[in-house]
């Protein structure tokens, strides 16, 4: 089964050059990383650790929380 959640990554305000990442969908799980890159690559380790427990606990696996919609525009139209 493959779910998709909504990250949230940011830079923490308090602490420039520190990287914020937290699953709002999914409580308890958020983490951190120097960079973009690793703060998301943490909280995505975080959130498998978490649903695996909580399948492992016979809690509710929370659903995927937004679905993607895929657009196509036309090469050369230029949107002012």
């Amino acid at each position: 089964m493959k779910l998709r959640y909504r990250v949230e990554v940011y830079e923490d305000p308090e602490e420039p050059g520190v990287w914020l990442a937290k699953v709002p969908s999914v409580d308890g799980v958020y983490s951190d990383g120097d960079s973009r890159e690793e703060a998301l690559a943490n909280v995505q380790e975080a959130l498998e650790g978490m649903l695996e427990a909580m399948q492992k606990w016979g809690d509710p696996i929370p659903p995927s929380d937004f679905e993607i919609v895929e657009v196509e525009l036309p090469v050369g139209n230029n949107a002012a």
